[in-house]
């Protein structure tokens, strides 16, 4: 007597990005369940940067009020075409007292940050009450490009502010911001992201960089950490780590002068 032999159906079961599918092996016939696609994530609208001052990591006096936070773009152009725009205004006088020292404000051409936020940028910093100008040996005051100057501060990519630093013999791999005689040299890719682990907002970064930037224009060498886990002093390179101090973006701290050991 023969037997009649029952085929078992075998049922794979593949998932791909659409749906389901059930492939019958027996009788090699794709078989598909729908599934409805997940609901999109909705998406939040880019953050603004405050550009200037922030959290003052260590200091039992209140602090200053802050200044209208000014929107700057987060992203920003490897290159450049190595021409700058100035900013053509003249900044308020900074500062009560001293010699009175004039700089220009310029961004490199295609970058969404223009040359007059940037500048109103600049003017916050360096005219806090926590910046160099609270030591009363100088004034500060932005000119347009038409005007006498001591130094210009300029944002520029990655790789135009390499060359401009090459070209006083600093080397900076695209990442650092420089300062040669008569220029202060942003780096934008800093400018706008900071470093990794810096551990404070994108504002006292901000600070930090402009701060000690000009610190060397006015002549200050490169400081260590004093204390581990106080403030860095803003000629410490803050930028290459904080060496077990905690990142700080000013000169002056509870309105006196705050410097580390000098690095010779």
């Amino acid at each position: 007597m023969r037997h009649r032999q029952r085929r078992t159906a075998v049922l794979l079961l593949l998932a791909s990005a659409a749906g389901l599918v059930l492939i019958d092996l027996a009788r090699g016939r794709p078989v598909e369940l729908r599934v409805a696609a997940p609901e999109p994530t909705p998406t939040t609208a880019a953050s603004v940067v405050p550009a200037a001052v922030a959290l003052r990591p260590t200091s039992p006096s209140p602090e200053p009020p802050s200044p209208t936070p000014v929107a700057v773009a987060t992203t920003f152009p490897i290159t450049g075409p190595g021409t700058f725009r100035y900013a053509d205004s003249t900044g308020a006088l900074l500062g009560t007292a001293g010699t009175l020292r004039r700089f220009r404000v310029a961004t490199e051409d295609g970058l969404a940050q223009d040359a007059k936020s940037f500048a109103a940028s600049v003017d916050q910093i360096l005219g806090d009450p926590r910046s160099w100008i609270a030591g009363r040996q100088f004034r500060l005051q932005r000119v347009p490009r038409s005007a006498p100057a001591e130094f210009t501060i300029f944002l520029a990519t990655p790789a135009t502010s390499e060359r401009m630093c090459a070209a006083g013999g600093l080397a900076t791999e695209q990442y650092t911001s420089c300062r040669l005689p008569g220029q202060v040299i942003i780096n934008v890719a800093r400018w706008l992201t900071a470093v990794p682990d810096y551990g404070a907002p994108l504002a006292e970064y901000q600070a930090y960089a402009v701060n000690h930037e000009v610190g060397h224009q006015l002549g200050h060498g490169h400081e260590r950490c004093p204390t581990p886990g106080g403030p860095a002093p803003v000629m410490q390179q803050q930028t290459l780590g904080l060496k077990g101090c905690v990142a700080y973006g000013w000169p002056y701290l509870d309105g006196r002068r705050y410097a580390g050991p000098p690095i010779p």
